[in-house]
């Protein structure tokens, strides 16, 4: 946030020095704006040469004119501060100091942050306490009364406080890429141990941090692990009797994206979840062999012999389509008991569900 003074250069005359030495010192208070430049000038004998000095060197700059006079540009720190002169006459003889006091004010436009940053396509809002102001503007006149900003520059907002004092204040606006991030789809895990990645995010700054969280995206989350480079996390030993949602949250300078994964509980399925019989004769009721535990393994392949081990049956990738009793040339099979492979193709080592199947006409 930079700062700078709208006071045009003034005159103050503001030192009456007595014309006889030694001098006494005049209580005097005067009143600048902060980053002012003000010229004083002292009144004094003729032929007589000032020196000049301010209590506080921080406080502004001497900046010397002529012999009488001096401009101070004063700084930016609020305060009272005492501008000293002192008189050498033609003769030698040296008064006394005699100082003015100069109370410095001013109030600048504190803004809410330092610094705003713009994620990706979106907009900030610009705040800070406009009731220090008697009036204020933006200099881009693009820019609503709201103070809503939708690209990165460096703007500068005009302010009269409550001293009439007018001053500007600028403020940094940057904007950051959003950061990107996928997990794997919803999925069923049968092992004790399994590594989720995650995906997409070549893209995002090397410094981009990475939080792990299991349970649903709220207050009552449990972080499981974070760090710049931990794009993957290591389930282990979890109970495979719940449904567990795990999900990351990549953050880069302020902006941030997450995505999450629900990982349901194990179930393997027995005999008695894969039915045994069907009755395709076209009376509408259990006319197709329906495998409804096959929803949680979208990449499984039904294949059906007979008693001669010949492949009668073998369906698309999910088992998109249940069998219906007919082999592969569409012509019905005998009532008959037929034995079935399901390759489940999880990718994790699930092996094979195998049974028998009959066919009741």
């Amino acid at each position: 946030m930079y700062k700078k003074s709208h006071i045009s250069y003034l005159l103050a005359l503001v030192f009456a020095l007595v014309s006889t030495l030694p001098v006494d010192a005049v209580d005097v208070r005067t009143r600048v704006c902060m980053g002012a430049r003000i010229l004083y000038a002292a009144n004094g004998w003729d032929g007589s040469t000032y020196e000049f000095s301010i209590d506080d060197p921080t406080a502004g700059t001497l900046i010397r004119t002529h012999n009488d006079s001096i401009i101070v540009e004063w700084g930016y720190t609020t305060g009272i501060y005492n501008l000293g002169v002192r008189e050498t006459s033609a003769r030698g003889c040296i008064g006394d100091w005699v100082y003015l006091e100069v109370e410095v004010v001013g109030d600048y436009a504190e803004f809410s942050m330092p610094q705003y940053n713009i994620c990706g396509d979106s907009a900030i809002y610009v705040d800070f306490n406009k009731s220090n102001f008697i009036a204020w503007e933006w200099v881009d006149r693009s820019i609503p009364e709201s103070g809503r900003i939708t690209r990165p520059g460096s703007y500068e907002i005009r302010t009269i406080d409550m001293n009439n004092c007018r001053l500007s204040t600028f403020v940094d606006v940057i904007q950051t890429q959003m950061p990107r991030i996928t997990l794997r789809p919803d999925t069923m895990i049968c092992t004790q141990m399994f590594t989720m990645y995650a995906h997409n995010t070549q893209s995002n700054p090397p410094e981009t941090d990475y939080t792990w969280y299991t349970g649903e995206p709220n207050a009552f989350a449990t972080t499981i692990t974070s760090g710049t480079n931990v794009r993957s996390v290591l389930i282990a030993d979890r109970n495979m009797d719940v449904d567990t949602r795990y999900w990351v949250r990549a953050e880069y300078n302020g902006c941030f994206a997450s995505d999450t994964a629900m990982v349901r509980a194990c179930v393997i399925p027995a005999r008695h979840n894969i039915p045994n019989t069907f009755t395709p004769n076209d009376d509408g009721d259990n006319d197709v062999w329906n495998i409804d535990i096959l929803k949680d393994y979208p990449n499984s392949v039904v294949e059906v012999f007979d008693r001669w081990s010949r492949r009668v049956f073998v369906s698309q990738r999910g088992y998109p389509v249940s069998w219906d009793g007919r082999d592969m040339n569409g012509r019905e099979l005998p009532m008959e008991t037929y034995y079935y492979i399901i390759q489940v193709n999880d990718n994790i080592g699930t092996p094979p569900f195998q049974g028998t199947i009959t066919i009741i006409r």
